[in-house]
């Protein structure tokens, strides 16, 4: 495989080993590239690891990766702040799963990195070097970055060729890859130029400094030699020395020891035994003078080391004297710090500016290509709904060159959509001309099997009867049903007929077991796989056939021949027909073979029990997950149909199929069974819903119920007292008027029964009229309070506090049908003894009216239903009160009509209260009246 050192990196533990290994060395071996530019790559290394396997896998990594910062100090804040990074860098991803790692480490380092690499060095140098944290922060800045980079290119390319754990192998956009080479070319670029330059200036640098103490040396050795003859001018001279030119001196016997210095006596016995540091030769002068760079040693970056760093000229002298000259490098120090201030801040501003303008730039390259990919998004949708494509243009002569090529390719997939669509119309008028003439063919045949005066028997290659006529079945006395499938032998006596004899007498039997003569026709029709007979029976008894008679019958055989030959070589072709039938038709159909394996299912099918697609399934396993979905205790039909398709047991069609959705189905069995070999191919399975029907015919019977019952008590009611009054014709006037007030009362019972049933007519069919008026509440109310009789009257009690009429908007007598129905409802379910309180409250946007009872109230199981349609109250059933149960119906339903609500609060045995809230009519609404 090209890339098979990247399948190491599939494994977590491996690909983290690797990389720590990596991340260790990068950490130890550090690269110097100039006086303030010491990049350790180990940043890189983990940041690969946390992206690959996440934090579980970067912490062990950040632990072993920061060991060559050594465990004191730096270690524990170098651990501490890319341990803060690795956090930081999961929360954000936890946020934006789709972030991109070099904006999201950008963002670390400049809110978070930096700061705290102030705030260390600050606590560190004292006294405080704001120029020496100012390389700090820059040489960390550049280092970030570099790492940054180069985590991304290679995360990317691992990505983007191994599949990493559950992910997938990444893909990568053409402007990001222009982005990020961008910017490396940038970084690296300028990198290379500071180095260089860096280098330059160091050896400038140290020429300078050599100049400078050669040229002061000059004077000062031979001042030094007169001196030593007088040993008490050399200190003097030494100081005078040091205070003019900043060069501190040691002078060294013969014997290698320190006779005077200026310096410390550590500092002194260092610089003559040269330890613990690193020595760099110069150069030497003429007359012997060696010149050294002496750098300390175990300094973290370069430019400590420089500022601890300093320059020793080694002088001999006469008598094998020397003179030891030391200058500190920092005496030049600070020009450095701001030639690479300003080189290094110069850098971070070309690597912004090309961060900025690397997006737009890539996109500005990859902007055809994206255009070109989006036009070409889909390109057979939009050719088959006729959509344009809008092509994009490029100067750019090899995206030019491919938008020509996606141009042509989109050409011929238009010739060929074209070319397949008018195929495809083509096939469809053929289709619907066949169907036609199959459909005129089975039209002509069964007409001709009908209508034909002879009787017409067919038979399959068994001479079992396939085809029984209605001239056959008066003629034998048989039905078509009693003789289909058995043998013609049954019915015609064959041995008689002369072998090669086609048009003979024979002898038939008569279904009451006589014998009767008849002249038979017979035609054989061969088929591929099997071969059937058709006979055309004439009944020799019946002299008055005429011989015209005869030649027609045999015109009518060869046209049914005929008829048969073509319907035999169309079979195929309506078979592809009739499986698009059974995928479009409202039924659910399951077809299985004779082994029980389910060979089709319909899309209803599907729909109706929400199941997968069980084609080439067992049927059992359809069955066992249309058990689940059944009503409990009704899934007996299941163990019936299993017995049946065992050939143990016969099926009632028809079978109720109750769901738990309560969805009704009934269930047709349909064995499929070849006519003419007897051989059966398995069953069809026929799902109907019924769940409308059954719920229409439940409606149905409880209208007619209801309707029954209450209109036959009043006209029965009517008819006895009518039926006394013929009776009794001397009956008193108190009684014959107490009679027909009772008549009277019926028959306005029997109006309200009729009056209730139109409003249920015109309220479901969205006929009722509404003739809207300001109507004064309290007036309607007691009016409606008064229509009953005494005793009832002074039950109720009407209850309104307010000092001023209350006006609604609505339809006076339909809101008096309301309020009656419910005030009567009241009075009806409470004692005689018991109060009626009827109670008008004003809100602020509403108007409500209370009917509260102290009556038998409703069970708590009747709440959700007591506004149903002929619906009534369990508790009403106990008490023998008579009623239809459409009040509360068509009380709800003109309530909502006008804009309201009903509600009520029961309790069994305390009482109901029914709430009729209606809005306030607003101050600009206009009278609605409807004549």
């Amino acid at each position: 495989m090209k890339y098979r050192i990247l399948l190491w990196f599939r494994s977590p533990l491996i690909g983290t080993i690797i990389l720590t290994i990596f991340g260790i060395a990068g950490n130890y071996f550090k690269l110097d590239l100039s006086l303030n530019l010491r990049f350790a790559l180990g940043s890189a290394a983990l940041l690969i690891i946390f992206r690959l396997y996440g934090l579980r896998f970067a912490v062990p990594a950040l632990l072993a990766i920061n060991i060559p910062f050594g465990f004191g100090g730096s270690y524990l804040f170098m651990t501490g702040l890319f341990g803060l990074e690795i956090l930081f860098l999961h929360l954000y991803f936890k946020r934006f799963s789709r972030g991109v790692l070099f904006k999201a480490d950008l963002i670390f380092w400049l809110c978070i990195g930096l700061p705290l690499i102030y705030g260390m060095y600050e606590y560190r140098l004292h006294p405080i070097d704001i120029q020496m944290i100012a390389l700090i922060l820059l040489e960390q800045s550049f280092n970030s970055i570099i790492n940054l980079l180069i985590a991304s290119i290679l995360l990317e390319s691992i990505m983007s060729r191994v599949a990493i754990g559950n992910q997938p192998i990444y893909s990568i956009s053409l402007g990001r890859i222009i982005f990020k080479y961008l910017i490396a070319f940038v970084i690296f670029t300028a990198l290379l130029l500071l180095v260089v330059i860096s280098h330059q200036q160091f050896y400038d640098i140290q020429g300078l400094y050599s100049s400078y103490m050669e040229r002061s040396s000059q004077v000062y050795k031979q001042d030094i030699q007169i001196s030593l003859s007088d040993m008490r001018k050399t200190k003097p001279l030494m100081n005078i020395y040091k205070k003019n030119f900043y060069i501190d001196s040691v002078v060294v016997s013969p014997l290698g020891t320190s006779m005077y210095s200026t310096l410390n006596s550590e500092t002194t016995q260092q610089l003559v035994e040269s330890r613990n540091d690193e020595s760099l030769i110069i150069s030497t002068t003429k007359d012997g003078a060696t010149i050294f760079h002496h750098f300390p040693i175990n300094r973290l970056t370069l430019i400590e080391r420089w500022q601890e760093s300093y320059f020793v000229m080694d002088i001999p002298l006469d008598h094998n004297y020397r003179l030891i000259l030391k200058l500190t490098a920092a005496f030049y120090l600070e020009r450095i710090y701001i030639f690479y201030i300003q080189s290094i801040t110069t850098i971070l501003i070309v690597i912004g500016i090309a961060i900025l303008l690397a997006g737009p730039i890539s996109r500005k390259i990859t902007k055809s290509l994206l255009e070109l990919a989006k036009a070409s998004n889909n390109i057979p949708d939009k050719l088959s709904k006729n959509k344009p494509i809008d092509w994009p243009d490029s100067n750019i002569v090899e995206f030019h060159a491919l938008i020509d090529n996606f141009k042509l390719v989109s050409l011929v997939l238009e010739e060929q959509f074209l070319q397949i669509q008018h195929d495809k119309e083509n096939l469809e008028i053929r289709v619907v001309e066949r169907t036609f003439d199959l459909a005129e063919s089975e039209a002509q045949k069964s007409a001709i099997l009908k209508y034909a005066i002879d009787g017409i028997i067919s038979t399959d290659h068994q001479k079992k009867i396939t085809e029984f006529n209605p001239a056959a079945e008066k003629m034998f006395g048989y039905t078509r049903e009693q003789v289909m499938g058995r043998p013609l032998s049954e019915l015609l006596l064959l041995d008689t007929i002369p072998a090669g004899d086609n048009n003979c007498p024979v002898t038939a039997i008569h279904a009451d077991r006589t014998a009767f003569q008849v002249g038979l026709t017979r035609s054989e029709i061969l088929a591929e796989e099997s071969s059937f007979q058709t006979f055309f029976v004439h009944d020799l008894t019946q002299q008055e056939r005429a011989q015209a008679e005869r030649y027609e019958h045999e015109r009518q055989l060869e046209v049914l021949t005929d008829r048969l030959r073509e319907e035999q070589g169309a079979a195929e072709k309506q078979k592809s027909i009739t499986g698009n039938l059974l995928e479009s038709v409202q039924e659910g159909i399951v077809m299985c073979d004779s082994q029980g394996i389910i060979s089709f299912i319909n899309p209803t099918m599907l729909s109706l029990f929400s199941i997968k697609d069980y084609t080439g399934y067992p049927i059992q396993q359809l069955l066992r997950d249309i058990e689940s979905q059944l009503v409990t205790e009704t899934s007996l039909w299941i163990e019936k149909l299993e017995r049946f398709l065992q050939g143990e047991h016969t099926w009632n069609q028809g079978e109720m199929v109750l769901l738990q959705n309560e969805k009704i189905l009934s269930l047709y069995v349909t064995p499929v069974t070849d006519t003419v070999q007897q051989i059966e191919h398995g069953v069809i399975l026929v799902f109907r819903d019924r769940t409308e029907e059954e719920h229409m015919k439940q409606m149905q019977n409880e209208l007619m119920s209801v309707v029954s019952h209450e209109l036959r008590t009043p006209l029965s009611a009517m008819m006895g007292y009518i039926e006394m009054l013929m009776i009794y014709e001397d009956m008193s006037i108190e009684k014959r008027h107490a009679f027909i007030e009772t008549i009277h009362q019926e028959g306005q019972r029997l109006s309200h029964l009729i009056d209730d049933f139109l409003d249920i007519q015109r309220i479901e069919a969205d006929y009722a009229e509404y003739h809207m008026t300001y109507i004064p509440l309290y007036e309607m109310l007691q009016g409606i309070c008064d229509q009953w009789n005494p005793e009832s009257r002074d039950r109720i009690l009407l209850h309104h506090e307010g000092l001023h009429e209350v006006f609604i908007n609505g339809d006076q007598q339909r809101l008096i049908q309301v309020f009656r129905n419910l005030i009567s409802n009241a009075l009806k379910y409470s004692s005689d003894d018991s109060m009626v309180h009827i109670v008008i409250n004003e809100l602020q946007d509403h108007i409500s009216v209370s009917i509260k009872d102290s009556g038998i109230g409703i069970p708590p199981e009747d709440h959700g239903r007591i506004f149903q349609k002929f619906f009534r109250a369990s508790s009403a059933s106990k008490h023998n009160i008579r009623g239809t149960g459409l009040g509360l119906y068509i009380t709800e339903r003109i309530v909502k009509d006008h804009q309201g609500e009903l509600n009520f609060v029961s309790r069994p045995n305390k009482g109901s209260t029914f709430s009729v809230i209606l809005p306030k009519p607003k101050k600009n609404d206009s009278i609605q009246h409807t004549e």
